[in-house]
């Protein structure tokens, strides 16, 4: 124990008195550079070697200047000498003389492992910043934020926006948006799509309806799948405060390729609807059959086009129907960009009172897709 306490010491003192020697050779080295006489050479104890000039000593590392300006902080305890070569820095030169400037001896340090790549730049380990590698909330946000961006970058994500604006004698506003994610592969599929139309004439809105919907179908490396969809409306002109439907049921894949989809989905389901002008409350047991279609035309166009059915079981004088179809116009080489005409056609049996049966409504949107 006394031994260790008086070795320790010992590489104390070593260390100590080696700062201004350091310091004192920096100032030199400069002169040695600038009069371009001579260069010093940093020897590592796994066998590589640094050529510059030393600069300083801070905080157990020296300062080493590489040729290319860098400042590189080098542990002390990875040095085993420091020489001051005269001349060129040919190795074949024989007129080449080195002056031994410090040697390293006495200091205990554990054994460095050999580097793979020889470059002498990369030999040297960077030195330890407490402030860097101490965790931050800031850090660990952001390392939230790029782990759950690399989970929504495997999604294909859709944007669509289209809209009328007049002015003048005629005051007229209409927008249409759409956000659609869906993330599948052979056997599984989630899309999930939430929008709405939106418009006035003249201050006076006469259009108001958004929507979410969600739907996953789940198969076993067949073209049968086992679906579940839920889906979610508000219409302010078919006074509609909410209509949900939730459905669960097998279905079948006849098409399902990257630019062809045909696909039916049968099943049990239920209906809930809030009315009001005047106030209405109504459930009920549906059948549930939705087809969807997804077909090139040409090279530049394809058509998209979902009809959702949903008859009721026990009240029998109640259908609704919803038809969304759209025809895409490629805009770019890599489809991203389309130019979207479409139309949607919503159809109740039972309306509200004072409400018609059936609601047409068409739209020309910039769609961008991104896979």
């Amino acid at each position: 124990m006394r031994c260790f306490h008086s070795l320790f010491s010992t590489n104390q003192v070593v260390r100590f008195l080696m700062i201004p020697l350091f310091c004192l050779l920096s100032s030199s080295g400069i002169g040695f550079t600038a009069d371009g006489s001579g260069s010093e050479i940093l020897y590592l104890k796994n066998g590589q070697n640094l050529s510059g000039e030393s600069v300083g000593f801070e905080e157990g590392n020296i300062l080493f200047r590489l040729p290319d300006g860098e400042v590189r902080p080098i542990v002390m305890g990875l040095v085993d000498r420091l020489e001051f070569h005269s001349g060129k820095l040919d190795a074949d030169s024989s007129s080449q003389e080195a002056e031994l400037l410090v040697k390293n001896e006495g200091v205990v340090t554990p054994a460095v492992p050999p580097l793979i790549t020889v470059d002498p730049l990369d030999a040297v380990p960077p030195a330890p910043d407490s402030e860097s590698d101490r965790a931050t909330p800031i850090n660990q946000i952001e390392e939230y934020v790029d782990e759950y961006w690399e989970y929504v970058e495997i999604w294909t994500k859709r944007m669509e926006l289209g809209g009328t604006f007049l002015g003048g004698n005629t005051d007229r506003d209409y927008l249409t948006t759409k956000l659609q994610l869906e993330k599948s592969d052979n056997d599984n599929l989630f899309e999930f799509e939430i929008g709405g139309r939106w418009g006035q004439s003249n201050g006076v809105r006469d259009a108001n309806r958004w929507y979410g919907n969600a739907t996953l179908d789940i198969a076993k490396t067949t073209d049968w799948i086992i679906f579940v969809t839920n889906k979610n409306t508000y219409d302010e002109f078919e006074n509609l405060d909410w209509r949900g439907t939730l459905s669960s049921g097998l279905g079948y894949r006849f098409i399902n390729e990257k630019e062809k989809r045909l696909i039916l989905r049968v099943g049990p389901g239920g209906t809930r609807e809030i009315y009001n002008s005047p106030r209405l409350r109504r459930t009920t047991l549906d059948v549930f059959v939705e087809i969807e279609l997804h077909w090139p035309l040409s090279d530049h166009a394809k058509l998209e086009h979902k009809q959702t059915w949903t008859p009721s079981v026990d009240n029998v004088q109640v259908l609704r129907v919803t038809t969304e179809s759209g025809l895409l116009f490629k805009l770019d080489n890599k489809d991203r960009w389309n130019l979207k005409f479409g139309l949607l056609q919503t159809y109740n049996s039972v309306p509200n009172a004072g409400r018609k049966k059936s609601d047409y409504t068409g739209s020309v949107s910039l769609v961008y897709t991104r896979k």
